[in-house]
């Protein structure tokens, strides 16, 4: 499909609805939306520090599954799940498509994600939407109504309910997240000042600054044409040595000035305040992080976007009749992966006895590919662990002693089958 019908295959001809009028809000009808993320997109630093996140969050899985009183029950192997886990659109794989909804996240504290669907109201694709301006409006029931206007000059009014829509910095407006391009304009300007003054420092370095003193009298030509050959010889950027020669009719006089310039302290400060406002570190972000150091970070960065994801995208993918049959989407990670050897072999030690992982699991935990069939897929366990009801039965072969009845005939049961605290019926 080409892409310059991408509006076309998103909204079709292009959604329009009559009869809407501006959305009040309760504080009252500002409900214009603008993305602007204070230029930390084009920043080196702050591209960086959103680039991690996005990269470290496109690993999360997205899974269909089905739960029934709190447990999973399976695992939905249907269109939904292949369009979250390979194929959101036509033109995004997985990764690529939560790399960018988290970096539209990271850049606007707003990401609007899409949910296209057909004449039955099955998902078709999903698409996170990059537009100029946002208005709400709403219909005379109050439903809400999003009113987007692209690049192009496009323009589509959808249902709000049919967006996934997060928000970073939630707080003063009603609907939106706080947009921070203004206080982190700031941050990238500093940033911007240290790197304009080493720039500085490095073009200088071999620069002569001086007062030619002419020895004799000279004509004011003749000095001017001295001096222009003085300086394109001698002091220009093709003199990498920083000396110069002169004549005895001139005298060189070297002017030294303390010049106060940023030094490493003030540009660690300001790279730092980018670092903290995303919540990474200079580890996370070149790569050399340690076990301890990943786990805070995911923690406090990956864990909350994948809550966030899970809540929205269940929310809003299912009808509330799904829903009640246990319908969700989740967003987990491998948060083993990152983990040393001897830590996994650890983790491993523990989970097999107990039978908590299956072998498959235990593969994939060290880089192994999986074994086919259902093979792969039981569950090891060890004999030296049973259920404490069965300890009689495990060690003899024989079933445990019944439980003494007690005067009223229940044993520690009362009449009603409830136990009493003294253990009397």
């Amino acid at each position: 499909m080409e892409l310059r019908s991408l509006f076309k295959s998103i909204f079709g001809l292009g959604k329009h609805k009559e009869n809407l009028t501006r959305a009040k809000l309760l504080d009252g009808y500002s409900n214009d939306y603008m993305p602007y993320d204070g230029e930390a997109y084009d920043n080196a630093t702050g591209r960086n520090c959103i680039d991690t996140i996005a990269r470290h969050a496109g690993k999360l899985h997205p899974k269909h599954i089905v739960r029934k009183n709190g447990n999973i029950i399976k695992v939905a192997d249907d269109k939904l799940q292949y369009l979250l886990s390979v194929r959101p659109n036509w033109l995004m794989t997985a990764s690529e498509f939560i790399e960018r909804a988290v970096a539209q996240y990271y850049c606007y504290n707003n990401l609007f994600i899409y949910i296209q669907r057909d004449m039955l109201g099955n998902v078709m694709a999903l698409w996170p939407l990059n537009f100029n301006n946002l208005e709400l409006y709403e219909d005379r029931s109050g439903n809400l109504y999003c009113k987007f206007t692209f690049g192009s000059g496009d323009q589509a009014t959808v249902p709000y309910t049919e967006m996934i829509h997060l928000r970073r910095h939630y707080n003063r407006d009603d609907v939106f997240g706080d947009p921070d391009g203004q206080i982190l304009k700031e941050d990238i300007d500093l940033l911007k000042a240290v790197k304009v003054a080493i720039i500085n420092i490095v073009k200088n370095f071999n620069r002569l600054r001086g007062i030619i003193q002419w020895t004799g009298t000279v004509r004011p030509e003749d000095q001017k044409a001295m001096w222009d050959d003085f300086v394109q010889s001698f002091a220009g950027p093709s003199n990498g040595s920083g000396i110069g020669a002169l004549d005895n009719r001139g005298k060189f006089q070297q002017l030294t000035t303390d010049t106060q310039t940023f030094d490493k302290a003030r540009m660690e400060f300001a790279r730092d305040n980018l670092y903290k406002y995303f919540g990474v570190s200079a580890n996370i972000v070149a790569g050399s992080y340690t076990e301890e150091e990943y786990q805070a970070f995911y923690e406090s960065v990956i864990a909350p976007i994948a809550i966030k994801l899970s809540q929205e995208f269940t929310e809003k993918i299912f009808t509330p009749k799904e829903r009640g049959f246990g319908n969700e989407v989740v967003f987990e990670a491998n948060r083993l992966s990152y983990m040393s050897t001897e830590s996994k072999v650890k983790i491993a030690a523990a989970m097999i006895p107990a039978g908590a992982i299956k072998r498959n699991e235990i593969r994939e935990l060290f880089g192994y590919a999986g074994l086919p069939g259902e093979e792969g897929e039981q569950i090891v366990v060890s004999l030296n662990y049973v259920k404490s009801t069965d300890q009689t039965k495990y060690q003899t072969g024989q079933e445990p002693e019944p439980k003494p009845a007690t005067e009223g005939g229940e044993g520690n049961e009362g009449k009603n089958g409830i136990q009493k605290p003294d253990g009397t019926g």
